[in-house]
């Protein structure tokens, strides 16, 4: 990154206003859609992760539309019936293997129905736009604070009296625009929502052994109180995993860590051992890391990455100048928006494909390395169990002597292997003191997808500055080939 501001600089562009927002300039017109997309994928995670309750909240309910509310209802009725489904099933205190399995694969099947269907990848349709689809418009999600547009119309919102019925035109066509954002942005949100959901279900599915298995810990402190801890616990709380669905349904990243961590605290005593948080936090991560990767793939489907060849795709939010008209779209919500499905030329569909095939690498790139590589999560999480104050064993290691005669059956083997060990015992971890380190050293889990949907746009940003260092490179190799065969042409004339 700073290689390539310090390339901007070298050519007269003054990056110290800016900073990194310097390399946006620097992008062509079709590279911009990719960071603007970045953009308003991280104002959904960002809404989100904060717990944001949805709003509805549009100025001019005399201007409708109807972008993503078909979407939205069939979200709202399939988190309906999933939470009908856990109440019904939370009438067994405690859900056996079976019982669990069953009801997440009916978990993962209702939160299914309420999304779109999956996107075909393998046989996209190149050009294709569904505008009626709200993850068409991310590139129109922008910080309301940051927008001085919609500012200045604010404080003119009292004078349309005053206007000229040019102008009164164009405001009303203005407010148009506002509220298919509005409602776009809200429906985005509920699939989001649905789709942490689905995940929640699958992450669920795929760790019943984690959640299950005794630690060691557990294991030689019950031999200490002479108990009987099997490795493997047969149930798991069902309230508890009703109160994890609950808060990815309407809380915020902090609660999703938190209804993780009360999960696998299978005794309900508040404390965790050190393995146990490491996969907590890594079991709460890891619906937000699907269900960013759904979105996306999701977007991809139905929104063109480029927009060169697709005359009829000039949509105002690709940033072309085609709008609705304000007049229809009163009596008709429906034409406020259009699909538009063209078969492009072989070289557009091609430079289409390679787009998003680069936005699906460079996104599961990001995935696979933010928190991994970047944010450094073990090492993280290994300096807040050994900075935190933990009241448990004050703080302490506890060196315990296990009869482990019972262990070998008593025989031969206890005998050659000792009747007696020492083990040491580290003290466990509750939430409260967790949360006052991880708040200092780990703030990244209070906006997980944000800090995803940021390290995208970064990471597009060095793509395509790369990709402008090689397109210059060639340049220079050219004109030195060029330059080269002149000359010898020129000896071999004379």
């Amino acid at each position: 990154m700073n290689e390539l501001l310090t390339e901007l600089n070298a050519e007269g562009v003054d990056t110290g206003i800016k900073g990194m927002e310097t390399l946006d300039v620097a992008s062509s017109a079709q590279e911009k859609l990719d960071l603007q997309f970045a953009d308003g994928l991280k104002m959904v995670a960002k809404f989100v992760d904060g717990g944001t309750k949805s709003t509805n909240a549009v100025k001019d309910t005399t201007i409708t539309s109807e972008v993503g509310e078909k979407a939205s209802r069939a979200s709202e009725n399939a988190t309906n019936q999933l939470f009908q489904l856990l109440e019904s099933a939370s009438s067994l205190e405690d859900w056996e293997k079976s019982k669990f399995e069953a009801t997440m694969h009916e978990a993962v099947r209702i939160s299914a129905s309420g999304l779109p269907s999956d996107p075909n990848l393998k046989k996209p349709v190149a050009g294709s736009l569904d505008a009626s689809h709200p993850f068409s418009y991310f590139r129109e999600f922008v910080d309301e604070g940051s927008s001085e547009e919609s500012c200045a119309a604010d404080d003119d919102e009292g004078s349309n009296d005053n206007l000229l019925p040019d102008d009164k035109g164009i405001g009303e066509q203005m407010q148009l625009l506002n509220n298919i954002i509005i409602q776009a942005f809200t429906s985005s949100t509920q699939l989001y929502r649905t789709l942490l959901l689905r995940a929640a279900a699958q992450t669920l599915l795929e760790n019943w052994d984690t959640l299950t298995t005794s630690t060691s810990g557990d294991i030689d402190r019950a031999a200490v109180s002479k108990t009987v801890v099997p490795p493997q616990r047969s149930t798991v709380k069902a309230k508890n995993i009703q109160k994890l669905f609950d808060a990815y349904a309407h809380g915020s990243s902090k609660e999703w860590v938190q209804s993780w961590w009360n999960l696998i605290d299978a005794d309900e005593d508040g404390l965790i051992d050190e393995e146990e948080m490491n996969a907590c936090i890594n079991m709460a991560m890891k619906p937000i890391h699907m269900a960013l990767s759904d979105m996306v793939h999701m977007s991809l489907e139905v929104c063109p990455v480029r927009t060169v060849g697709s005359d009829e795709a000039n949509a105002w939010f690709l940033g072309g100048e085609s709008t609705p008209n304000c007049n229809t779209a009163e009596s008709n919500p429906e034409s406020a928006v259009t699909n538009v499905d063209k078969k492009l030329s072989w070289r557009n569909r091609r430079t289409e494909l390679k787009a998003r095939k680069s936005i699906s690498k460079t996104f599961q790139a990001t995935l696979d390395r933010h928190f991994r590589d970047q944010v450094e999560t073990p090492h993280r999480l290994r300096c807040i169990y050994a900075w935190a104050e933990k009241s448990h064993q004050d703080n302490k290691l506890d060196s315990i002597l296990v009869d482990s005669s019972e262990e070998f059956g008593g025989g031969t083997a206890s005998s050659i292997m000792g009747r007696q060990r020492y083990v040491e015992l580290v003290p466990k971890i509750s939430y409260p003191e967790f949360r006052v380190e991880q708040k200092r050293h780990f703030y990244h889990l209070d906006k997980i997808g944000e800090e995803i949907a940021v390290s995208f746009k970064e990471d597009l940003w060095v793509v395509q500055g790369k990709g402008r260092q090689n397109k210059e490179l060639r340049q220079q190799i050219f004109m030195f080939l060029g330059s080269v065969s002149l000359v010898d042409f020129g000896i071999y004339m004379l």
